[in-house]
């Protein structure tokens, strides 16, 4: 899973970073119109291809959003350092990324807020082990493919050893992205791995491996959110708002009318019908509900925390995050007043 489309060809990014960039006037766009908190303009979100946003397209496609006010176009930007320059530049207003990318870009000095959480893995990502193996204390000494730069499974992987009084010292990790790592296991060249669907079930259908654990049973670690600049969402809270309203009717309207969402959603991510189906068994997307219990609840800024702890720990961030800063529910909070 997270991700998000590993095998796009270079040219697809050089395409999304062209585009990211070439959005001028943007930022006179911004200070000449506003309209009591409500950004009368067209608001631009960039994230790379990835079945977790697919309800922000819905909205769009709909006219969910255009209806709560905001005209939002979603542009797939398939690098995150691309999506961070385009931020930067205020060529974008906002992305739907994981969180544990947003805590990276806000400590390289991006100063985002996340609003609202999007997607949460639900067995899309886990562990493969050969048969011999039973539990991550029996994998010691064993060699263990996982990407090590950063990324949600990285955090998932570290907080699964804190629990076990266990450390990546403990393992002989061979350094890749999620993909390459669920293929080094396919061809028996690991004894673990840390990666997603599909290299999951391609583990199970081998004679010699299977799943040890999957992110759902570590809920809310491995998650989604929408993201804005911070002087962008000060401004504009009306249209941050609308865009999270948007969000849920579309979310309401993939359960309420699979037959005419789904092939909408799974079109947005080149996907047939049937694969996008398949590929929603594995994740959950935040309604009402879920979203007081993770967000209004403090759940997602505890998260950010620690992985900003993590990051600082392990070097990947050198400035720390704190989780209170990043994550903001005011502007959920805000909706019934």
């Amino acid at each position: 899973m997270m991700r998000r489309i590993p095998y796009v060809m270079t040219t697809l990014l050089l395409i999304g970073s062209l585009l990211a960039v070439g959005c001028g006037g943007t930022q006179k766009a911004e200070n000449d119109q506003t309209e009591d908190g409500l950004y009368s303009g067209k608001v631009i979100l960039g994230s790379a291809t990835w079945i977790g946003y697919a309800p922000l397209h819905l909205a769009v496609e709909k006219g969910f959003a255009k209806e709560e006010g905001v005209d939002l176009e979603m542009r797939t930007i398939e690098s995150t350092s691309d999506i961070a320059n385009a931020m930067r530049s205020e060529s974008l207003q906002g992305t739907a990324e994981t969180l544990d990318t947003e805590v990276i870009d806000k400590s390289a000095g991006l100063d985002l807020v996340a609003v609202q959480p999007l997607c949460n893995s639900n067995g899309a990502d886990g562990v493969v082990v050969k048969n011999a193996y039973d539990s991550l204390e029996s994998l010691k000494g064993k060699t263990i493919a996982l990407e090590t730069t950063g990324g949600a499974s990285l955090f998932w992987f570290n907080t699964m050893l804190a629990e076990k009084g266990l450390s990546m010292k403990d393992f002989d990790v061979k350094s890749m992205s999620a993909g390459d790592a669920g293929s080094a296991f396919v061809g028996g060249q690991v004894d673990a791995a840390v990666t997603w669907e599909p290299w999951l079930s391609k583990a199970n259908h081998t004679d010699f491996g299977k799943t040890l654990v999957t992110s759902k049973e570590y809920p809310g670690l491995i998650v989604d959110s929408l993201a804005f600049r911070r002087d962008f969402a000060e401004k504009y809270p009306k249209t941050v708002q609308g865009i999270i309203r948007a969000w849920f009717r579309a979310v309401q309207y993939i359960k309420d009318h699979p037959d005419e969402a789904i092939p909408i959603c799974a079109e947005s991510q080149g996907m047939t019908p049937d694969e996008f189906k398949e590929e929603m068994k594995n994740i959950q997307y935040f309604d009402e509900d879920m979203t007081k219990d993770y967000l209004v609840s403090g759940k997602m800024a505890d998260i950010a925390q620690k992985m900003s702890d993590l990051w600082l720990k392990m070097k990947i961030t050198q400035e720390p995050v704190e989780g209170k800063d990043i994550v903001d529910p005011a502007y959920y909070q805000a909706l019934g007043k």
